[in-house]
């Protein structure tokens, strides 16, 4: 054999020899030290489960999780096992060993008796009384796994369920909801579906007056003698349950202290609507604030209306903090008396917000937003706000460095706490607010070199919560006028040879509606899953339709166009899907997932849709591989001519997707791995853009993809977010060219240059 050859074949034999070894993380266990390394529970009859996947999960939650294994290594591990003990516990090496690494899960530190005891008591609680569990360790080399052997014998039923009966009014209360019981004849026995009737019992008494009353004073007794396998269950109330736990209260007196201070406090008492409402400096409508108290004097204590009083009253933003109290005011006749202590956020406040951006077309700069707020203008809990915002930003790098842009915002909104003009029906609590928002701002646009666009809109809408998780919005009048001022000789040669893109920038007003629905559980933030699911319609130019074809006695059409005040109207339907969807992996990791589809379909007095209203692909909250909206629509590649514009790709219709898998790394740093796909098409065919319009057999051979990781800083309040990522796909190359991750070269200088898009940003892509 050849030497070379031979010195070659020790080298890579030392070193498969060293990850055997040394990445399985067995070296440094002392003589009689097991790793374990996991659990496998089998049963003897797995037909006698009555929810095997409810069974396996909760006795696999018993058992710790071995050490993290790739193929047949434990690197994190090996990692903790290769770092010496830190003298402090802080610095970078108990850091890398600690949090990186992962300490030995050694079968010396599973209690296995414990854990048999447990399975046994978990069998249990689901109904599978007499289980018994038994286990064996098996060891090889320096590794020891266990084998549960389960025998879960039938599960128990329920034959029925009994109501004490008495002459109480506490017995004849529970008794009222009998037939609403969560233990029906004929189910499986479950220790936690008889915690959740109890709570059930409880919310139900507590919503009746039953202020002091607890969920820990009632207990079921079950009795197994009834049958085979069957099991009674006997509702009782603990012979040692207080008398005022057993007692329903009514309210009595209600005071509302509007603005309550703990410092120089010296207020009025009126009696309004049988509320002693107690003001100091008479800031507010009293009205405002009764409307949003729904307990009521010579009624029940409703723990469901001093929840909702509470909520509907931080809600109207104007309190910092909102408290009740509960006092019996008479034993003999069963009355308490309640007190509502409100202390007012201040009302004017003035903020400013300095920020930086670089984006992902190398432009960069900084932006300033100034804020003024008066959160009780009328005295009735309204919110104003105006809001002046501008940006500056140059191109940093690139063919045309130095070229700027800016643009200036100023909008006000006056926000109300109810249906204006309708008046809040106070007969019928409500958890949440509802909000009537106006909306009126206008901005300047401005591309130099390009091109100068105005924007004036004005928006009445309605908001309010269904639920917890249904957020509804609808907007009756949207209204939004743009106007392209002035254009250099350029950008305007371009839109001559360009007209469907030229339409889109014409001036034009915009009168419509909208509606939006978003279902969401994302703020159950401990939840294995999280969704969010939102919907919205946009119509406009219909009643402008409806008016001018009425005057000119026939409807108009995209080469003939009715106009308002001279311009002319935008007519379309604009549809939006949006879906998200988390879990997690373990208890910190977690995989995101996101769908968009929209469309939006010009018709009538529009050939094309406004450009503010069309869709883009490209950036830091999109596919974060390609600059800021350069993707599509379809396959169209702008030639080379068309560099020196500044001109977004704008498309009809859009469907974009994103996958990433989320991680901490050590404390505030987090890091994300993520792809990236989608793109935008045209509804109608355009000459001058090929391969933009959108085909149902074809297009989704046209997703541009993209792919890459990121570092976040999360502080809680704000996430600061760097995501670098590179194209895999490019679908303005010929077809059969465009996956292209066969061509990255992460160490070429030149690939990276013209590839790798960073994007800085503040706040999750989704």
């Amino acid at each position: 054999m050849n030497k070379k050859i031979f010195i070659r074949f020790i080298f890579f034999a030392a070193i498969l020899s060293a990850m055997f070894t040394g990445c399985t993380g067995l070296r440094k266990l002392s003589d009689g030290e097991y790793l374990y390394n996991g659990t496998d529970i089998k049963y003897d009859s797995i037909a006698l489960l009555s929810n095997r996947n409810d069974v396996q999960r909760q006795l696999s939650d018993l058992i710790k999780s071995p050490n993290t294994k790739f193929l047949w290594m434990r690197p994190f591990l090996s990692l903790y096992n290769m770092v010496r003990k830190p003298k402090k516990e802080k610095g970078i090496r108990y850091w890398v060993k600690n949090k990186l690494g992962e300490s030995p899960v050694k079968m010396s530190n599973l209690n296995l008796p414990q854990i048999n005891s447990a399975m046994i008591n978990r069998l249990n609680n689901l109904g599978h009384f007499h289980a018994t569990s038994k286990y064996e360790v098996n060891t090889k080399r320096k590794t020891a796994g266990i084998v549960f052997q389960i025998s879960p014998n039938q599960p128990y039923k329920i034959k029925q369920t009994t109501i004490p009966q008495g002459e109480s009014n506490l017995i004849k209360k529970i008794g009222k909801i009998e037939s609403e019981t969560l233990l029906k004849p004929g189910d499986r026995y479950s220790l936690k579906v008889i915690k959740n009737e109890r709570v059930r019992i409880d919310k139900f008494l507590k919503n009746n007056g039953y202020f002091y009353f607890s969920v820990n004073y009632l207990l079921f007794d079950a009795d197994s003698s009834s049958g085979i396998r069957q099991i009674n269950l006997d509702l009782k109330i603990k012979p040692d349950t207080p008398t005022i736990s057993k007692t329903a209260f009514t309210l009595d007196k209600i005071y509302v202290f509007d603005d309550f201070s703990f410092e120089d406090y010296h207020p009025d008492t009126t009696f309004i609507n049988n509320y002693y409402y107690i003001s100091n400096k008479n800031t507010f409508k009293p009205n405002t604030i009764l409307d949003a108290v729904f307990l009521r004097t010579d009624s029940l204590y409703s723990r469901q209306e001093h929840y909702n009083t509470l909520s509907h009253l931080m809600g109207l933003g104007i309190y910092k903090f909102v408290n009740a109290r509960f006092i019996i005011s008479d034993t003999i006749n069963k009355k308490m008396d309640a007190g509502i202590y409100l202390t007012p956020e201040k009302k004017m406040s003035i903020g400013a917000e300095i920020n930086a951006a670089i984006k992902s077309n190398n432009y960069a700069g900084p932006g300033l937003k100034l804020s003024l707020k008066n959160r009780n203008t009328f005295k009735g809990a309204e919110l104003f706000s105006i809001n002046l915002s501008g940006s500056f930003e140059t191109q940093y790098n690139g063919e045309y460095q130095g070229e700027t842009s800016y643009e200036i915002i100023l909008d006000g909104t006056l926000s109300f706490p109810r249906f204006v003009p309708l008046r809040f029906n106070r007969n019928q609590s409500a958890k949440y607010v509802p909000k009537t928002t106006i909306n009126v701002g206008g901005g300047l646009y401005s591309r130099i070199r390009y091109y100068e666009l105005h924007s004036f809109n004005v928006t009445l809408a309605y908001s309010w919560r269904s639920s917890e998780r249904i957020t509804q919005q609808f907007r009756p009048i949207d209204v939004n006028f743009t106007n392209l001022v002035k254009s250099s000789d350029e950008f305007q040669d371009y839109l001559d040879d360009n007209p469907t893109i030229k339409r889109s920038f014409e001036e034009q007003f915009i009168v419509g509606s909208g509606y939006n629905i978003t279902y969401s559980n994302l703020y159950l933030q401990n939840n294995r899953t999280n969704f969010l699911i939102s919907q919205s319609i946009e119509l406009s130019g219909n009643l402008m339709n409806l008016i001018t074809t009425n005057v000119h006695g026939s409807p108009p059409t995209s080469d003939d166009q009715h106009n308002i005040l001279d311009v002319p109207y935008s007519q379309y339907v604009r549809l939006r899907n949006e879906i998200r969807y988390f879990f997690r992996i373990g208890k910190k990791d977690q995989i995101g997932i996101r769908l968009i589809n929209a469309a939006g379909v010009p018709y009538g007095n529009s050939s094309t849709m406004p450009y503010v209203k069309q869709f883009f692909v490209g950036g830091t909250n999109s596919i974060r591989a390609f600059r800021a909206r350069t993707v599509g629509p379809g396959s169209y590649s702008p030639p080379d001519t068309l560099s020196n514009v500044y001109i977004d790709q704008a498309g009809d219709i859009k469907i974009e997707t994103s996958i990433e898998y989320r991680f901490p790394i050590y404390g505030y740093l987090k890091g994300a791995v993520f792809i990236d796909a989608g793109n935008i098409w045209l509804v109608n065919e355009d000459d001058k853009r090929p391969g933009g319009k959108f085909d149902s057999k074809t297009f989704y051979k046209e997703f541009a993809v993209g792919s890459g990781f990121g570092i976040r800083l999360d502080f809680s309040f704000v996430v600061v977010r760097f995501d670098l990522a590179f194209p895999l796909r490019k679908p303005s190359l010929p077809e059969g060219e465009r996956w292209v991750f066969n061509k990255v070269q992460l160490g070429d200088a030149s690939w990276r240059k013209n590839n790798i898009i960073l994007n800085i940003a503040i706040g999750l892509p989704f």
